[in-house]
């Protein structure tokens, strides 16, 4: 049985030995992102060879880019607010709930995941490799949804047309698109979507360069590295005695030289070198390739005021994309024609995150009242949680709001005379 990297290999991917099977190789017309942190400017010699062998500056697959904080943080934030949204289905006439499949998708798309974990795990790969792909299949308790596992699966785009090769415990398969549940992500001419940590690829090997020169500091006692010269010659017992008291000076201890030997820094220390800065910078330019708003991946807070546009800022430009994706893909490739013949569309609630505070959720829920957009019975069950209250009235939205109804229901006392409108 063929295996994952034989497939890589096949489909025109790399094989490190070191790091296992790496992503395949870019199309051809697509200029493949350069790296400036292979040694290239160091030479070729063993020590640096080795340094590198055991601290990789470079982000080879999806993986290892993700290892990197803020590539993890801006992909899991997209992510984790994709799974807890909530999935429903609606028609002209409002709310749909009466199709197995709605329940499937919404709350248990298999038996091993919720709709949380489900549309996260879908959410984070299509985040971070520009496409997410799953399998409905008929289970014992009828339709099931599973993700396909990204390291195994190979999608080969054609000019007008899309197959995917995936390896399962069982064996190769090649799945045609009528046969899977997928979306991707933005692209550009072509059919295939652009990879977002490949085009973040050059900011991550930046980051990854100064995580692995922080850690060589740190590591050194925080001392910069130097030259020890002297004018004198030296013997080769005194030559040993200070090679022993370099490696002491390595392993934070105190050397005492000789013979004139004095210590010259080469090196910069972090305050020098604007470490924290660069931190800072890099990854807020991480943030701008997943449309992270400042406030949400920078310690450096606003005022309530600006967090709150920073959120609407988030969910209008990095979830809203996703989630429209989602919801064609969900309506066009997994509801039947007959209820897209209905007009059932698949939709995630967004307003939950786009109500603000407490005191701002109120104040909405008011507007929208009065202005007959939602009826009580919605505002309390979608805004506020309760149970509705069963009313004619209050299950109206255009129900007259200068009546006293709502406080005489229990009494059933009618609206008063002066409140009656000829």
């Amino acid at each position: 049985m063929a295996s994952p990297d034989d497939y890589r290999r096949a489909a025109g991917g790399r094989f490190d030995s070191a790091y296992g099977p790496m992503a395949v190789a870019p199309v051809a017309g697509r200029p493949a992102p350069t790296n400036v942190t292979d040694g290239r400017f160091f030479g070729d010699d063993d020590v640096w060879t080795s340094l590198m062998a055991a601290m990789p500056m470079e982000a080879n697959t999806a993986e290892r880019a993700a290892r990197v904080a803020a590539v993890f943080f801006c992909v899991s934030i997209i992510a984790e607010a994709v799974g807890s949204l909530g999935l429903e289905f609606k028609d002209a006439n409002g709310p749909r709930d009466d199709f197995p499949l709605a329940n499937v998708l919404a709350y248990e798309p298999n038996h091993l995941q919720t709709g949380a974990e489900f549309w996260a795990a879908m959410a984070f790969t299509a985040v971070l490799r520009g496409e997410a792909f799953a399998e409905p299949t008929v289970g014992v308790d009828g339709l099931e949804v599973w993700p396909l596992n990204p390291l195994r699966t190979i999608s080969e785009w054609g000019e007008r047309s899309m197959r995917v090769r995936y390896l399962s415990e069982n064996g190769p398969r090649t799945l045609l698109p009528q046969e899977l549940f997928w979306f991707t992500g933005i692209s550009d001419g072509s059919l295939r979507p652009l990879v977002p940590w490949r085009q973040a690829k050059g900011a991550i090997d930046f980051q990854l360069a100064l995580e692995v020169g922080s850690r060589a500091f740190f590591r050194n006692d925080r001392r910069p590295s130097g030259i020890v010269t002297t004018d004198q010659k030296l013997t080769d017992p005194a030559a040993a005695r200070i090679a022993d008291g370099v490696r002491k000076w390595q392993r934070g201890g105190t050397p005492v030289f000789e013979q004139g030997l004095t210590y010259k820094a080469v090196g910069s220390s972090n305050t020098d070198a604007q470490l924290v800065e660069l931190f800072q910078q890099r990854t807020l330019e991480l943030a701008r390739y997943w449309r992270i708003p400042r406030s949400m991946i920078s310690d450096e807070g606003g005022n309530a005021g600006n967090n709150e546009q920073d959120t609407r800022s988030f969910v209008n430009w990095a979830l809203r994309p996703l989630t429209r994706r989602i919801e064609q893909a969900i309506t066009v490739r997994m509801l039947p024609p007959d209820l897209r013949v209905q007009g059932v569309r698949a939709k995630f609630n967004l307003d939950s995150m786009l109500r603000g505070d407490a005191a701002t959720q109120w104040k909405n829920a008011v507007l929208a009242r009065t202005a007959s957009v939602m009826s009580v019975d919605e505002l309390r069950t979608g805004w506020f949680g309760l149970a509705p209250l069963g009313e004619d009235w209050s299950a109206d939205p255009r129900a007259a709001l200068n009546s006293n109804r709502a406080a005489d229901t229990a009494t059933g006392g009618e609206t008063a005379p002066q409140d009656k409108v000829q």
